[in-house]
C-alpha cells in the first residue's frame, strides 16, 4: 500500500516561523514532524512507498528529506507551484498511485499510536469510497440521556482509486468542501471511522507548543518518538555530544541536541527542547520552550513557552514569554513586520513568574545539579 502525504497547506496569518521552514519541517524532539509521520506510516500502517505533495515548499522538505530517509520507506514528491487543495494533489499524484486503495496523511501533525489496522478493516467492511479519520470533538453533547458524538476530521483518509474521477485537473479543490460532496451525490458511500490513536495537528506556533508539551509529558505514548535517544535518566534525553555543567539543571522531559551547551547555573526546566548546537548561557533559564538548531540564550536571560528559530538570540538578561524569536539577521522592515511575535527587550524584569521558577531550580539545585554532573561524565563530553 501506498500513502499520500499533504505537506502544503495554505500560510494563512503568515506566521513568522513558517517563513524558516514549511510547518511539516518543524523540528520536534530530534527530528522534523514529518520524518516522525513517515515513521508511522511505516511501522504502524506497514506503507513503504510514499509521495509527498507540499505545493511551493516540496522542494524545502525534499532537500532535508532525501528520497530514503531511513530504511522501509521510499519517497517521491510532487511539485505544485500553484495551490490545488488536498484534493488536487491527491488527483496530480494518481500515475504514481496507480489502482490501488491509499492513504492520506498530513505532514504537519503528530500521529500518535494510530491503529491502522482497524481504520483499514472498517473501511474494507463498509465498502466506501473514502473513509475519514475522524476525532471526536470536544463538543460532544448529552441529548436525554445519550451521548451525541460530533466527529471532526483528522487529515487522515483511505481513498479507492474510484475518487480520482471526481477531481478536476486543475483548479484549487478541497477534500470536505468539494470532494466528498460530489462524491455523495454520485451515489458514492463515504464514511467516517473515529480513529483509535491521537491526531494532534500543528497549524500554527501555539498548536506547536502545545504538541511539543503533550507528547513529551504522554508517558504511554511518547516511546515511539525518543526510544532511539540515549537517556541516562528518566525523561531526560541528552546527546553524547552535549555539555551540560555540573553545576547546571534540567528537569524533565527535556531533550539536549548534539553539540549543545547548557553553561553553570542555567535552568532547563521541562517540556522543552535544546536542539544541536544551541547554547544557554550562565544563570539563564529555559521553561516550556523550543530551541531550534543554533538558537543562544545569553545569560541570565529567561525563556518561556517560546519557540526560537535557528539560530535566534536572545541577549543577556533578556525575558522572552509566549512569544517567537526569529533569526537576528533580519532587515528593519522585517523586524517591524513581526514586531507582534518578537520580544527583545535586553531589560531585565524579575516578575512573580521568574521568581517562582528562580525558586523552583533553587529548590531542585542539589539533586538537578547531581543529576547533570552524572550525566556529563556518562556521556564523556569535552569540557568547553
Amino acid at each position: 500500500m501506498k500513502a499520500v502525504v499533504l505537506a502544503g497547506g495554505q500560510e494563512f496569518g503568515q506566521c513568522p516561523l513558517s517563513r524558516q521552514a514549511p510547518r511539516a519541517l518543524w523540528p520536534l524532539v530530534d527530528k522534523p514532524i514529518i520524518e516522525h509521520v513517515l515513521r508511522a506510516l511505516q511501522e504502524r500502517a506497514g506503507i513503504n512507498e510514499v509521495i509527498i505533495s507540499a505545493n511551493g515548499r516540496t522542494h524545502d522538505i525534499a532537500d532535508r528529506i532525501g528520497e530514503k530517509p531511513f530504511d522501509g520507506i521510499d519517497v517521491r514528491y510532487s511539485e505544485d507551484c500553484l495551490p490545488r487543495g488536498a484534493a488536487g494533489c491527491i488527483k496530480d499524484c494518481q500515475k504514481y498511485l496507480g489502482n490501488e486503495t491509499f492513504i492520506v496523511a498530513p505532514g504537519a501533525s503528530l500521529l500518535i499510536n494510530i491503529d491502522f489496522d482497524h481504520l483499514l478493516a472498517e473501511h474494507r467492511r463498509s465498502g466506501a469510497v473514502i473513509t475519514v479519520g475522524a476525532a471526536a470533538d470536544p463538543g460532544d453533547s448529552v441529548i436525554d440521556g445519550n451521548l451525541t458524538l460530533s466527529l471532526k476530521p483528522t487529515g487522515l483518509y483511505v481513498c479507492e482509486p474510484e475518487v480520482f474521477e471526481h477531481i478536476r485537473t486543475r483548479g484549487y479543490q478541497d477534500m470536505k468542501e468539494q470532494l466528498i460532496p460530489r462524491l455523495v451525490q454520485a451515489g458514492l458511500k463515504v464514511r467516517a471511522v473515529p480513529l483509535r490513536g491521537r491526531v494532534i495537528p500543528v497549524r500554527n506556533e501555539e498548536c506547536y507548543i502545545n504538541a511539543m508539551v503533550a507528547l513529551m509529558e504522554d508517558v504511554d505514548n511518547r516511546e515511539a518518538f525518543t526510544r532511539h535517544l540515549p537517556a541516562k535518566h528518566p525523561a531526560i534525553w541528552i546527546d553524547p555530544t552535549a555539555y551540560v555543567h555540573p553545576q547546571a539543571r534540567i528537569v524533565g522531559p527535556a531533550y539536549v541536541g548534539p553539540n549543545a551547551k547548557i553553561m553553570g547555573d542555567a535552568v532547563v526546566i521541562g517540556p522543552a527542547i535544546v536542539s544541536a548546537d544551541c547554547a544557554v548561557d550562565g544563570d539563564a533559564i529555559v521553561h516550556e520552550s523550543i530551541l531550534w538548531r543554533g538558537a543562544k540564550v545569553g545569560a541570565g536571560a529567561m525563556v518561556e513557552q517560546t519557540v526560537m528559530a535557528a539560530d535566534a538570540v536572545v541577549p543577556a538578561a533578556g525575558e522572552v514569554r509566549g512569544s517567537i524569536v526569529i533569526e537576528t539577521s533580519l532587515s528593519a522592515a522585517e523586524r517591524q513586520s513581526l514586531s507582534r511575535s518578537l520580544d527583545l527587550d535586553p531589560t531585565p524584569r524579575v516578575g512573580p513568574v521568574r521568581r517562582l521558577l528562580r525558586r523552583l531550580s533553587g529548590a531542585l539545585r542539589p539533586a538537578a545539579a547531581a543529576t547533570a554532573a552524572a550525566t556529563s561524565r556518562h556521556a564523556n563530553v569535552a569540557r568547553a
